[in-house]
């Protein structure tokens, strides 16, 4: 499992370079403070429709059932923003996400087709 790229947004009308990152059945984003928000750019050039789901186990989350959504294939979603307060782990401080078919089984094409850009917005000055 590897950590994505993530990439700080920056204020007032500057701008920032995003890494596309190939997908892997399960990547994790790490964050350094206690709560970020974040928007993640998910495309798919894939043949086969991808399942992705963001893992619930943060706090607040406890037994919820993990976020998930579908990716057609050529298709391009941005999700969020999201807190991720509520899907990192505790123990790691990281953000868990998996590819799958619908179904939740192995991704049946080829992952390294579906790429992230994670994109962390603006920090608080408290925090």
């Amino acid at each position: 499992m590897a950590d994505l790229t993530n990439v700080l947004t920056i204020k007032n009308g500057a701008s920032a370079d995003v890494t596309a990152d190939a997908g892997a059945a399960s990547q994790t984003i790490d964050y350094d403070r206690s709560d970020e928000k974040f928007v993640i750019r998910v495309a798919n050039a894939d043949a086969a429709t991808a399942t992705i789901s963001i893992v619930t186990n943060g706090f607040g989350g406890g037994d919820n059932a993990n976020t998930t959504f579908t990716v057609a294939q050529n298709e391009v979603k941005y999700i969020g923003a999201l807190e991720s307060m509520f899907y990192k782990a505790p123990s790691t401080q990281k953000v868990t996400l998996l590819v799958t078919d619908a179904d939740l089984t192995a991704f049946s094409g080829t992952v390294a087709n579906v790429t992230f850009e994670v994109i962390e917005l603006p920090k608080s000055l408290t925090n």
